[in-house]
């Protein structure tokens, strides 16, 4: 998501032929969703934002609180953290596509590109690529991916080789020209002036019946538009850029003047359809996820869900509660059992603090504990540092080498040209879990006596088989957690703060404690790792 604006909806009225007959029939309309639906989701969504300062409590803390720690029963697979890459340019605010070569890693020198990958991004598992967007180079019929600067992907290759990420989470943000009924990445109407009914795909848009090269024949042009994408993933892993994830299209209620496409229930259900079995055929280690809208009703999959036939070509629902207050990741299955991903987390307006420090701490804590997600993504590694946006959405700040007059800044003192620094704030949430949880971790059910949002935990086994503990405290007081571990081993602690995480994001270390009852007094807006040694 990249927009402090109002939605816009593209509505088309196609019907999925695998509907008449199906289970689908409490299927949303299938011209849906309306622009009044739309935009009360996002209000409702907006609502529940996390604000730069915490919010008072209605109700003191207790002074202590219990759980168990239960190894008999073991959930989800914790894959391991993802990030997205920003690897072309957008505008200042979201204005718009920037058609300068400007991205990272390209833009940094090659000290500073080590650096990055070695001081931050070690340790994620994952990194999402923005199709039609931060990866938008095309050939000369603009119909299927290319690098836009000639070193693009081969500086995408590196930055996952060296820095050890296991593959990409691909998703389009807009189709590439050639598919548009539009010609292009992005919408032409500003939402704040209502919907852009071109900003679809090109078999959904009006007058596709007198398409010179299809002339109506939408069975046609799906079939040519799932081979593109299937050839998409193939050019990115010649490139030595492997796959994991692939997603039909970001946040299809979402018509913007970056690149975007819009699609109503029954027009992404059809495209999905088309696509989805050629990117199995292609690689069935690909996990197709899908939907990724605001909200857990999944209204755009949720069709293909309720359908026995085609609900195996989903593996995951992605969904994006960005920047949300923590407490609202609950325990829950998506439709027809699917895990949740939250594959998409920073905070919309307002800066980095340390409160939203704490937040994104917990949100993390939640996704894995409440709502055994397998894998939870941040948006940005590195943002460029004069972009309005960048100190909510990134882990660090990067100064473009088209820069090279003084910093003009006050808060980037000195930074030069190709080189990049921390945003500590929403580092520190996110780079303990990368330095301290270990992919293929085995999350753990945890009792609570009393469930309290402020006061969060988090249990996981390792790939070794040792216990791992999370505890947060944001309840504006110091708390004791009480914590069962049906353990024999000791436990050694490491603590974090918003503005101290230690060396290397490893936490500070604070002593060692007996078990089985393993009780630690964490002070406020502090969490803290207990992990068995």
């Amino acid at each position: 998501m990249h927009r402090r604006r109002l939605l816009s909806v593209g509505l088309s009225a196609a019907t999925a032929p695998f509907l008449k007959g199906s289970r689908a029939s409490a299927a949303p309309p299938a011209s849906g969703p309306t622009d009044a639906e739309a935009l009360a989701e996002f209000s409702a969504y907006a609502r529940a934002i996390y604000p730069v300062q915490r919010p008072a409590r209605a109700a003191p803390p207790p002074p202590q609180t219990d759980f168990q720690v239960r190894r008999d029963r073991p959930k989800q697979l914790i894959l391991g953290l993802g990030f997205e890459i920003q690897s072309d340019g957008i505008a200042s605010g979201n204005a718009g596509l920037d058609d300068s070569e400007t991205g990272a890693p390209h833009d940094l020198v090659p000290e500073e590109r080590e650096r990055l990958y070695r001081e931050m991004l070690r340790g994620f598992r994952f990194c999402r690529l923005a199709g039609g967007l931060y990866l938008r180079g095309t050939d000369e019929a603009k119909r299927q991916l290319r690098p836009r600067w000639p070193t693009q992907f081969t500086e995408l290759h590196e930055m996952f080789a060296r820095a050890g990420i296991d593959g990409a989470s691909f998703e389009y943000w807009s189709p590439l020209p050639y598919w548009k009924a539009n010609a292009q990445l992005a919408g032409t109407v500003s939402p704040m002036k209502g919907r852009d009914p071109l900003n679809v795909l090109r078999c959904f848009g009006p007058a596709f019946d007198q398409d010179p090269i299809y002339r109506g024949d939408r069975k046609r042009f799906l079939a040519d538009f799932a081979a593109a994408c299937r050839q998409d993933l193939v050019t990115l892993r010649d490139a030595g850029v492997p796959v994991r994830f692939w997603n039909l299209q970001n946040e299809p209620i979402v018509s913007s003047l970056y690149s975007s496409c819009t699609y109503s229930y029954a027009d992404y259900v059809e495209a999905f359809l088309a696509v989805a079995p050629q990117i199995k055929g292609l690689d069935p280690r690909i996990s197709v996820i899908a939907d990724t809208s605001l909200d857990y009703e999944f209204r755009h999959i949720k069709p293909v869900l309720d359908n026995p036939a085609p609900a195996g070509l989903v593996d995951a629902l992605a969904i994006h509660r960005i920047g949300v207050d923590s407490m609202e990741v609950v325990r829950r299955r998506g439709p027809a059992g699917k895990p949740i991903i939250n594959n998409e987390f920073e905070y919309l307006g307002g800066p980095a603090s340390p409160a939203r420090c704490l937040n994104t701490v917990q949100s993390i804590m939640n996704w894995f504990q409440r709502a055994d997600s397998p894998t939870w993504f941040w948006l940005h590694a590195l943002k460029p540092y004069l972009n309005a946006e960048a100190s909510g959405y990134s882990l660090g700040f990067w100064r473009p080498q088209s820069q090279s007059a003084p910093s003009r800044d006050a808060a980037f003192p000195g930074m030069r040209p190709g080189h990049w620094v921390w945003n500590t704030y929403n580092w520190n949430a996110v780079g303990g879990f990368v330095r301290r949880l270990p992919w293929n971790s085995r999350s753990l059910s945890v009792d609570e006596a009393t469930a309290d949002d402020d006061l969060r935990i988090m249990a996981f086994a390792r790939p070794d088989g040792r216990l791992v503990v999370v505890v947060s405290n944001r309840c504006g007081a110091p708390h004791t957690f009480r914590i069962a571990t049906d353990s024999g081993r000791r436990f050694r602690g490491f603590r974090y703060t918003p503005d101290d995480a230690g060396r290397d994001c490893l936490g500070v270390a604070i002593g060692t404690k007996s078990a089985p009852e393993l009780s630690v007094t964490v002070p406020d807006a502090a969490w803290e790792f207990w992990e068995e040694i």
